[in-house]
C-alpha cells in the first residue's frame, strides 16, 4: 500500500480523492461524481485538495461472495422455435445434464442465456425465421440469489441481467474468440479491481465533460470572406480565452469619424481606375481586330483572281475525270457487272488491297495472282481469266489517267477548303457587342457584303463561267473604318497604362476593406464577447478533461497485472492444460497489452517460427485448448458463479473427453455446472463420474413437438437406472397403452406396442449391463470397473442367460421389419405386463442371491 499511496501522490488531486472515496464506499453514485466533477473544476481553478495516506494496509482485503444459481427458463416467446409449455427447470443439484437430440431447442435456451448473461460473443437472438410473427422475444427466469429466489420476466430488448452477469457460458463462439482474438480476463483481483473502478470513474467524469463540450459549440457570426485578410479579420479569427478586453475595446469601437471616411474612400473609389480601362479598351481592340482581318482574309480568298483560278481547277478536275472515265471504259467493256472504275468499286478494291496485303498475303503485292492463289474476297480459286482481269484492275486503278484524275480533284477540294468558313450574322453582332461598337440597324453594310461572300463560295461549285458569279463586294471603307477604330482604342489605352502607373487606388482599397472590417465587429460586439466567455470555458473544460486522463492509471494497472492476473491466469491456463490431458499441445497463453485499463492476453504457438492457433491445431485441439483458457480465466473468480457448457466434448477423442468429464464434475463441487448435449455417451460419462464422487447429478430431456422446441420431458430411460426405468414402463406406458388397446381397438394400440417393446428391449440391455454385469462394464464407458463388482459375476447361472437370450429374442423381433406373409403381431397389454413383472421378479430374486 505503501507503494500506491507515493504513486497516487504525483497524481491529480480531484484523483487521490475519487480513489479515497471508492475505497470507502465501494460503489459510487451520481451524486458522488457530481462532487468528484465538481472538486476536478477546483483543481483547475486553483483550489486544493489535500488527501492524507487514501489507501489503508487492509484496502484491498476481499469480501465474502454470494451464491448464485439458476432455477428455470419458462414462457418463452419470440425467439428461436422454442414454444415449451413447461418451465425447463435446472433442478436443485449442482450437475445437471439438458439432453435433447438436435433440432430439440437446446441451442435457443443456450442463446437465451448468452443474451440474459452476457456471453463473450451474444450472436443474434432470431425469432422463428418459418413464422410470421412480430411477438416480442421474452422469456421468465428464475435465479437464486444468496439463497433468495428471484422470479424475474425478462426481455431480449432489456439487455444484460446485471445479477446474472456472474455466469459464465462456453459454446463453440467463446471457444473460438478465446483461440482466435484478443481476450481481457474476465475475473480481476480486488487491487485491479479498484483501479478498473477508478478509470469508469475517469471515463464518466469525462463524458460528462464532453456532454458540456458538445453543448458549448461556437456561434460565432461568419466574417465576410472580403475582410479575412485584414487586420482586424485576422483579430477576429485568432480570438482565444487569453483575449484582452482591451483589445476588443479596441477592434470593435466604431466612431462618425470612421464613418465618414468611408463615405469619402466609396466616392474616391467609384471613377474607374485607369488599369481597368486599359484593359477593357485593350479588349475591344482585341474584337475587332479578329473580325476585321478574318474579314479581310475571306475577301482576298474569293477574290476574281482566286475564284477565276478556283473554276480553271474545277474545269480541270472534269476534263481528267472524263478521260479516267473513258479509259475505265475501254479497259472494263468486256466486264459482266456495271459500275466497275466507280467510286464505290474503287472503295471495295482498296479494301480488298489491304486485306490482302495485311492478313491473306502478307508481303506479297497485290493482286497476288499466283497458282495457288485464291480471291480475297470469295476464297475461290483464281482462273486464267481472273487473274488477266485482277491485273487488268490493278493497272487501271494505277493507270496515269486515274492518276490525273484523282490529282485534279484533290487540288480543287484543297482549294475550295482554304477559303475556310464565312462569319454569320449572329457572330458578326457578337463582335460588335464585344468591340463597343453601335449594330446598326438590322443588317449593317459589312453584313450585305459578307452574305455576297457567302453566296460566291456557294456558286463556285455549281458555275461554270466567271461571269455568273456574283460580284465582289467593296469592303475597302469599311476595312478602314474599322481599323481606324481598332488603333483609336490602343492609343487610349496607353494612356491610361501611363495613368495607371501612378494610380493608389489599391491602398485606398485596402482602407476602406479595414474600416468595413471593424465596422462589421462593431456590429457583433456582444457575439464577439459571447465567444471569448465560451472560449475561456471550453479551455477550463479541457483542462479538467486533461486530468480525467487514464493512461497513468492503465499503465499502472498494466505493472500490477504482471504479478496479480497475468502470472496466475497464465498458471491456472497450464494447470488447465495438465487436468485436460492436453499438455503435450505446444500452446501458450502470454499477455498481448493493457488498453484502457483492460489487460488482454492471447493464445500461441510455443516456439513456432509461424503460424496462428487456428491454423494449426486439430478441431479436437482446437477445442480442448479453448477450454482451457476458458476454465482458466472463469475459475479464477471468488464467486461461486454457474457454468454453462453447449456440447464441451464436440470433436474431442475419448482421452480428451474422458478427461473433461471428470474436470465438470470435478467444478461442480462447489457451483451449478450445466451441461447442454446431444451426445448420449457425454451423459452417461458424467453419470458414471458424479457417482463415483458421490455428486447429485440430474437430466431434463427436452425434445422437439408439433407447436416449438424445447419442451422439457421426462429423462429418458437409457439414463434412469434399470429398476426405476421398469417401474416406468410398467405403471405408465403400458398402463396408457392398455387403455387405448380397451377403448380404441388394436390398430391404434399396435404403434405404441411397439414402442413400448423397443424401450423394453433398450432396458434388457441396461438390466444386463447393470444387474446381470454388476456394473463392471457399460457400452459408453472405457474402462472396466472390477473393484467390489467383480465377485457378483459368479451369481450369474446358466437359467439367467437363458432367461435374457429368450427376452432379448423376443423383443429384438419388433425392432425390424416384418414380412407380409407372416407378420408378427404385438404382444397383448397382458403379455408385456406377465414379460415385465418377471423381470422385475427376477431382478428382486438375483439382487438378494448371495455372491
Amino acid at each position: 500500500m505503501n507503494d500506491l499511496n507515493t504513486w497516487f501522490k504525483g497524481r491529480p488531486e480531484w484523483l487521490q480523492e475519487a480513489a479515497s472515496l471508492l475505497l470507502k464506499k465501494g460503489r459510487l453514485v451520481d451524486e458522488d461524481i457530481d462532487v468528484l466533477l465538481n472538486k476536478c473544476f477546483g483543481e483547475v481553478d486553483g483550489e486544493n485538495i489535500l488527501i492524507n495516506s487514501p489507501f489503508p494496509s487492509d484496502a484491498f482485503n476481499t469480501q465474502s461472495a454470494f451464491a448464485l444459481r439458476l432455477c428455470a427458463i419458462g414462457n418463452v416467446k419470440g425467439i428461436n422455435a422454442l414454444a415449451p409449455r413447461s418451465p425447463l427447470d435446472f433442478g436443485t443439484g449442482n450437475m445437471v445434464v439438458v439432453y435433447g437430440v438436435n433440432g430439440s431447442g437446446k441451442s435457443g435456451y443456450v442463446r437465451i442465456l448468452k443474451h440474459a448473461c452476457g456471453a463473450r460473443h451474444l450472436g443474434t437472438l432470431h425469432p422463428n425465421v418459418f413464422k410470421a410473427d412480430s411477438t416480442p422475444q421474452s422469456a421468465n427466469i428464475i435465479y437464486k440469489n444468496d439463497e433468495q429466489e428471484c422470479p424475474l420476466s425478462w426481455n431480449a430488448s432489456d439487455g444484460v441481467l446485471a445479477d446474472l452477469r456472474p455466469v459464465d457460458i462456453f459454446d463453440s463462439e467463446c471457444g473460438r474468440m478465446y483461440l482466435e482474438s484478443e481476450n481481457e480476463v474476465t475475473y480481476e483481483p480486488p487491487a485491479l479491481l479498484f483501479f478498473s473502478d477508478l478509470i469508469a470513474v475517469c471515463e464518466e467524469i469525462t463524458k460528462r465533460i464532453d456532454d458540456e463540450l458538445a453543448k458549448r459549440a461556437s456561434k460565432k457570426p461568419q466574417m465576410p470572406a472580403d475582410f479575412s485578410e485584414t487586420a482586424a479579420g485576422k483579430w477576429y479569427s485568432a480570438l482565444s480565452a487569453t483575449t484582452p478586453p482591451k483589445d476588443v475595446a479596441t477592434y470593435t469601437e466604431w466612431s462618425d469619424v470612421d464613418e465618414k471616411s468611408v463615405v469619402d474612400l466609396e466616392q474616391r473609389l467609384a471613377e474607374k481606375s485607369p488599369s481597368d480601362r486599359a484593359r477593357e479598351l485593350l479588349a475591344k481592340k482585341k474584337y475587332l481586330e479578329e473580325m476585321f482581318r478574318e474579314i479581310e482574309d475571306r475577301v482576298l480568298k474569293l477574290s476574281d483572281e482566286n475564284c477565276r483560278h478556283i473554276l480553271e481547277l474545277k474545269k480541270d478536275a472534269l476534263v481528267k475525270r472524263e478521260a479516267a472515265q473513258a479509259a475505265a471504259r475501254k479497259v472494263f467493256s468486256g466486264a459482266p457487272l456495271e459500275g466497275i472504275g466507280e467510286d464505290a468499286w474503287k472503295l471495295l478494291w482498296e479494301h480488298a488491297r489491304r486485306y490482302s496485303e495485311g492478313h491473306a498475303y502478307p508481303g506479297k503485292t497485290f493482286p497476288y495472282l499466283a497458282p495457288d492463289a485464291k480471291c480475297v474476297l470469295c476464297h475461290q480459286p483464281l482462273s486464267d481469266d481472273a487473274r488477266n482481269r485482277l491485273a487488268t484492275f490493278e493497272e487501271f486503278v494505277k493507270g496515269q489517267a486515274e492518276k490525273d484524275a484523282n490529282a485534279s480533284e484533290k487540288a480543287l477540294e484543297d482549294a475550295i477548303a482554304a477559303i475556310g468558313d464565312i462569319p454569320t450574322d449572329q457572330a458578326i453582332k457578337t463582335r460588335y457587342d464585344a468591340a463597343g461598337i453601335a449594330y446598326e440597324g438590322n443588317m449593317p453594310p459589312v453584313v450585305a457584303a459578307v452574305e455576297i461572300l457567302r453566296q460566291r463560295k456557294a456558286k463556285l461549285l455549281e458555275v461554270e463561267p466567271e461571269d455568273d458569279l456574283p460580284d465582289a463586294p467593296d469592303l475597302t471603307a469599311w476595312l478602314q473604318k474599322t481599323k481606324k477604330r481598332a488603333a483609336e482604342y490602343a492609343e487610349a489605352a496607353k494612356k491610361f497604362q501611363e495613368d495607371a502607373a501612378s494610380d493608389t487606388r489599391p491602398q485606398l482599397q485596402a482602407q476602406l476593406r479595414e474600416l468595413k472590417a471593424r465596422k462589421w465587429l462593431s456590429e457583433q460586439r456582444d457575439a464577439v464577447e459571447t465567444e471569448i466567455e465560451r472560449l475561456q470555458a471550453v479551455e477550463r473544460l479541457n483542462n479538467a478533461r486533461r486530468l480525467t486522463d487514464t493512461r497513468g492509471l492503465s499503465r499502472k494497472k498494466g505493472e500490477l497485472a504482471d504479478t496479480l492476473i497475468t502470472e496466475a491466469f497464465v498458471q491456472r491456463f497450464r494447470n488447465e492444460l495438465t487436468v485436460l490431458g492436453a499438455s503435450r499441445i505446444k500452446v501458450e497463453l502470454v499477455k498481448k497489452r493493457v488498453n484502457r485499463g483492460h489487460v488482454l492476453h492471447e493464445l500461441r504457438l510455443a516456439n513456432a517460427r509461424s503460424g496462428a492457433p487456428r491454423d494449426v491445431l486439430s478441431e479436437g485441439e482446437h477445442r480442448v485448448v479453448s477450454l482451457a483458457a476458458f476454465l482458466a480465466d472463469v475459475t479464477g473468480k471468488q464467486q461461486p458463479a454457474p457454468f454453462v457448457f453447449d456440447d464441451p466434448i464436440s470433436s474431442l477423442d475419448q482421452d480428451f473427453e474422458e478427461a473433461v468429464v471428470q474436470r465438470l464434475v470435478h467444478l461442480a463441487a462447489d457451483r451449478q455446472v450445466i451441461v447442454f448435449t446431444h451426445r448420449i455417451s457425454l451423459l452417461v460419462l458424467l453419470q458414471e463420474c458424479c457417482k463415483r464422487k458421490g455428486r447429485e447429478f440430474e437430466v431434463v430431456c427436452v425434445r422437439s413437438e408439433p407447436w416449438g422446441t424445447g419442451e422439457p420431458g421426462d429423462t429418458p430411460l437409457f439414463a434412469k437406472k434399470p429398476d426405476k426405468a421398469l417401474n416406468v414402463l410398467l405403471n405408465d406406458y403400458l398402463a396408457r397403452a392398455r387403455k387405448v388397446y380397451e377403448q380404441e381397438g388394436q390398430a391404434t394400440y399396435a404403434p405404441l406396442a411397439k414402442s413400448i417393446c423397443s424401450d423394453f428391449r433398450i432396458l434388457l440391455e441396461r438390466m444386463i449391463e447393470c444387474e446381470l454385469l454388476a456394473d463392471v462394464v457399460q457400452r459408453f464407458r472405457r474402462a472396466v470397473t472390477t473393484q467390489g463388482k467383480l465377485d457378483k459375476l459368479a451369481r450369474i447361472t446358466a437359467e439367467d442367460c437363458k432367461f435374457f437370450e429368450d427376452l432379448m429374442t423376443k423383443y429384438s423381433r419388433y425392432e425390424h421389419s416384418q414380412p407380409n406373409e407372416a407378420p408378427v403381431a404385438p404382444p397383448t397389454p397382458d403379455e408385456l405386463k406377465t414379460d415385465m413383472e418377471t423381470l422385475r421378479d427376477w431382478r428382486t430374486a438375483f439382487v438378494a442371491r448371495p455372491s
